[in-house]
């Protein structure tokens, strides 16, 4: 097994940037998720309910992350790390967390390219925002990311959704961070202790899947799979595709990395 393909996302809800190396923090893998935006309530917004989101361009510059309308052509740039921002809190999920809020043209911006109104926050490296309690081994951290800080999703098991779908979904539906080949169709989701290159990862448990993995992240329309598909092949009465993890080292990762698997879950949903 290998890695084939690093995807952050580095404005949560927005489209993900390819790279082909990566550096692994404790939140997660650089960069990602650490823009979120938020309604004039502080409150996270999301593509599940503004699927317009999706048709933004987003890619990796010298000096920042261009954001593409692709409807305008107009591009939008901002740093990769913002730091002087006035403090404030936002919601996301269940959890309030500490960011700062950027700069109000890039809300206007976006808001208007997306018929929206919304702010742009940053999480800022002393914001500290815990993973459930239910999978910490200790004080784990995650960015604007739903709750973990990494997501594995395995080709095979893309490839196994589409052939009993009847479909060709990209692997883009499902927002994974690290792409793997090789192996069998969803033998992720029992990975317990597993290396990439030099880094040492531990597997947490199966991603829940939501409404957005049914949206087309390319024309934006909805459909049923890969939800219903899913649904027949439920793992402890839910629907999951793909594996969260934490990482355990802190080094460099890269395309092409092998992938060993150390020890496996007996079940999915086993406790740490």
């Amino acid at each position: 097994m290998f890695l084939n393909e690093i995807i952050i996302y580095p404005i949560k809800s927005l489209p993900g940037v390819r790279l082909n190396e990566a550096k692994v923090e404790p939140r997660g893998l650089q960069y990602d998720r650490r823009y979120m935006l938020v309604d004039e309530n502080n409150r996270f917004i999301t593509a599940r309910k503004h699927s317009q989101l999706l048709s933004f361009a987003v890619t990796m510059e010298v000096n920042g992350f261009k954001i593409k309308d692709r409807e305008s052509g107009d591009c939008l740039t901002i740093p990769f790390e913002y730091k002087d921002g006035k403090p404030v809190k936002v919601s996301i999920w269940d959890d309030t967390v500490d960011a700062v809020e950027c700069e109000e043209d890039w809300g206007s911006w976006i808001g208007e390219k997306a018929g929206l109104a919304c702010k742009v926050v940053y999480m800022p490296d002393s914001s500290q925002r815990k993973i459930s309690a239910e999978w910490a081994k200790g004080e784990e951290t995650v960015s604007f990311a739903d709750g973990y800080p990494i997501l594995m999703v395995g080709s095979e098991s893309v490839h196994d959704i589409n052939e009993k779908a009847g479909t060709h979904l990209s692997v883009d539906r499902f927002r994974g961070n690290l792409i793997f080949s090789g192996g069998e169709a969803y033998d992720e989701l029992r990975w317990k202790d597993f290396k990439i290159g030099n880094n040492n990862f531990r597997g947490l448990k199966p991603c829940v899947r939501c409404v957005l993995t049914t949206i087309d992240p390319v024309t934006g329309q909805r459909g049923k799979e890969p939800l219903a598909t899913l649904a027949k092949q439920k793992v402890d009465g839910k629907v999951v595709f793909g594996q969260h993890a934490v990482p355990i080292e802190f080094g460099e990762i890269k395309v092409g990395d092998d992938i060993e698997v150390m020890s496996y879950k007996d079940s999915p949903y086993d406790p740490l």
